[in-house]
């Protein structure tokens, strides 16, 4: 064994009448999204490494938390330094392999029985990764969980029983999972080879589009337009085309920069997309396709019934910003809807602040932006978007007071009752009582009726102060 395939080496003179503390002896290796991982029984856990140098050392792994860039090993017994506890930097490692093969069911939670609204995922997905050094590895895995440090694999072995694997980020040069969505497509009899031919055509079509033919297809310059350019681009080799044609007046620089960015995407167009955009593929059925493809159920929200106390765990804000929406609790499980497979750093957070597994469904972006405001009412940008407030067409008040003040406001002051944000008048420093009630009543017909919101409106040298508070009907 090489001495340069370790990193430090913590202890070669441990005392071996002194085992390792059990309490101390910590592996922490993530579970799929939809199978869960039996306890293993016996910590050390046996383990071999291979290293980028070549090496392959078998013994224990001692200390793995998933997140760190090391792990602490202990080599096999009749190693030199067999009572030694040494760190082994992931930057030195290809392949971390667990010897010890451990059971892994499907997860079976109550929330998906709904059957009419979820759509199961594969059990098993084809993977292909290409190593840094060049050497491929493809084969069938039972799940797969990418995270800052790198991609944790599954391997079925007999029954029930599976073998564990992890690659370190640095050594990976591509990675994918699932059959290409264009032959799940068609095994799925939703679109036919031809039809997946002419998707692929135009797809290649795209990407093959120079600058000037798509500014001409997109109708921004003329043939004769694009010829003068590329005279003047001729005559000075340093100018690029699009600068040639802002020169000569035939676009504009915001012009270009638009159409720059919309070549850009069109290049990049997933082949799903333009099935979608010629007629033959609906949106949600792409989506279903595709979840199959990542080995995630997708739940149809419109068809789902969302369990509020679910909702409730996380926050509207933090809802939003993860573009995520909570369906339900299962068996301490918290199903989560998302309109993409979500990283690590977001299931993390999700897990912090409802302590409990998070388990990912895929559903349509509309879908959960709905669900959303159905559980959260409308977010910022949703009333900005609404009819203003003088409109009753528009909005159904449950009460509208107005008062009125002893003389003009000129001066506010921020309050908060209950988490509610509120602007009152102020007169030489004194709250007015009146509002305070107001509001108070408006706040208790939030907590017993499911009030959306609460309207102030007052303004500068405004006698009247309308309060309105919108109810949920």
């Amino acid at each position: 064994m090489k001495r340069s395939a370790f990193a430090t080496r913590l202890d070669d003179t441990m005392d071996p009448a002194k085992p390792l503390m059990k309490d101390k002896l910590t592996v922490h290796w993530p579970e799929p999204a939809h199978m869960r991982l039996e306890a293993s029984e016996v910590l050390p856990e046996p383990c071999e490494i291979q290293f980028r140098n070549g090496a392959t050392e078998t013994g224990e792994l001692l200390r793995f938390t998933g997140r760190d860039d090391h792990f602490v090993f202990r080599p096999r017994v009749g190693h030199p330094r067999h009572l030694s506890k040494i760190i082994v930097g992931l930057a030195q490692v290809k392949r971390l392999r667990l010897t010890k093969h451990i059971a892994m069911k499907p997860l079976e939670d109550g929330a998906f029985a709904q059957s009419d609204a979820v759509f199961a995922p594969s059990q098993i997905q084809v993977y292909n990764v290409e190593f840094a050094d060049g050497e491929i590895d493809s084969g069938e895995t039972a799940g797969y969980v990418k995270t800052q440090i790198g991609l944790f694999l599954y391997f079925r072995k007999a029954g029930e029983l599976f073998e564990r694997v992890f690659v370190p980020h640095g050594v990976i040069a591509y990675f994918q999972a699932g059959d290409p969505i264009g032959r799940l497509l068609v095994e799925e009899n939703v679109v036919s080879e031809a039809q997946l031919k002419e998707a692929v055509e135009k797809q290649q079509e795209m990407r093959k589009l120079v600058l000037g033919d798509y500014l001409i297809e997109e109708g921004l310059i003329t043939s004769e337009q694009l010829d003068a350019a590329l005279v003047v681009q001729r005559n000075k080799p340093s100018l690029r085309l699009g600068e040639a044609l802002i020169e000569l007046g035939a676009v504009t620089p915001d012009a270009l920069q638009t159409v720059l960015a919309r070549q850009r995407a069109n290049r990049g167009r997933p082949l799903g997309q333009i099935l979608v955009d010629m007629g033959v593929l609906d949106p949600e059925t792409l989506k279903k396709v595709h979840a199959k493809k990542l080995g995630l159920p997708f739940v149809s929200l419109a068809l789902f019934k969302v369990n509020g106390e679910a909702a409730r765990l996380v926050s509207a804000t933090t809802a939003r910003r993860l573009s995520i929406m909570p369906l339900a609790v299962e068996n301490g499980e918290l199903i989560v809807a998302v309109e993409n497979p979500p990283d690590s750093a977001t299931i993390n957070e999700l897990t912090l602040i409802t302590r409990l597994r998070v388990v990912p469904v895929i559903a349509l972006g509309d879908e959960i932006r709905a669900s959303q405001r159905e559980f959260y009412g409308m977010s910022d940008d949703d009333a900005a978007d609404a009819a203003p407030l003088s409109d009753p067409s528009a909005l159904r008040f449950a009460g509208v007071e107005e008062i009125e003040v002893a003389e003009p406001v000129d001066d506010e002051a921020l309050a908060s009752v209950d988490g509610v944000e509120f602007v009152e008048p102020v007169h030489d420093g004194i709250t007015d009582p009146q509002v305070r009630r107001t509001l108070d009543r408006a706040l208790d017909a939030a907590q017993s009726g499911g009030t959306l919101d609460v309207h102030v409106e007052s303004k500068d040298g405004m006698r009247t102060t309308r309060i309105r508070y919108r109810r949920a009907t």
